[in-house]
């Protein structure tokens, strides 16, 4: 998950800066975003979707429908594939001095945030609740010495931008967390036994 969503502060923003149409019309003149700005829109997509995301949580925990630990993660990846779909669809056929639109990517990162309200602090929760009292900061520490593995992996991915297309580039940011959803769900029953009841 988090390997194909540092994209956004590496390939994505230079995919801001050289593929995507910028230019906006006010009152009859042309303003050019700049291209940084684009890395204000998760944060924004955060504080507007987390209450909500923590009221959904706790409504379904009532009514006892709140998903399990593994499903909300099985979740965050069909919120990152569905991101970079939509980037995949933006992307198909471009040519020459073609553009995306502003909207693929602002959508796309909305479903990016999406995802990680589903994992980061369902996984931080987590990693406290399952940890053993005297570890909690250990395996913490291991959970953050993953994202730095995931931010490295992330960073040599988007080395690769410029060897191939856009459509080439967004087809394996589409396609692998659906290959990890697909083998969580298949690991979601074994994985919530041996959580013991931990949610």
């Amino acid at each position: 998950f988090w390997t194909v969503f540092e994209q956004k502060g590496a390939a994505l923003n230079l995919i801001a800066k050289e593929n995507l149409d910028r230019v906006i019309t006010i009152f009859g003149h042309n303003f050019e975003i700049p291209a940084t700005w684009f890395q204000s829109v998760n944060p924004f997509f955060i504080i507007l979707l987390a209450p909500l995301f923590s009221k959904i949580w706790v409504m379904l925990g009532r009514i006892g429908k709140d998903p399990s630990i593994p499903a909300k993660f099985m979740i965050a990846f069909w919120f990152i594939a569905l991101g970079y779909g939509l980037m995949l669809i933006a992307s198909i056929g471009l040519s020459g001095a073609d553009k995306i639109g502003m909207l693929w990517l602002i959508g796309a990162y909305l479903l990016f945030t999406m995802g990680e309200l589903c994992l980061s602090p369902v996984g931080l929760s987590m990693v406290t609740k399952l940890s053993p009292p005297k570890f909690i900061s250990l395996l913490m520490g291991a959970w953050f010495l993953a994202n730095a593995a995931a931010g490295k992996l992330a960073g040599f991915y988007s080395g690769l931008l410029e060897k191939m297309t856009l459509s080439q580039f967004f087809t394996w940011p589409t396609l692998m967390p659906i290959a990890a959803s697909l083998l969580l769900l298949l690991l979601i029953k074994p994985i919530n036994r041996w959580m013991h009841g931990v949610k």
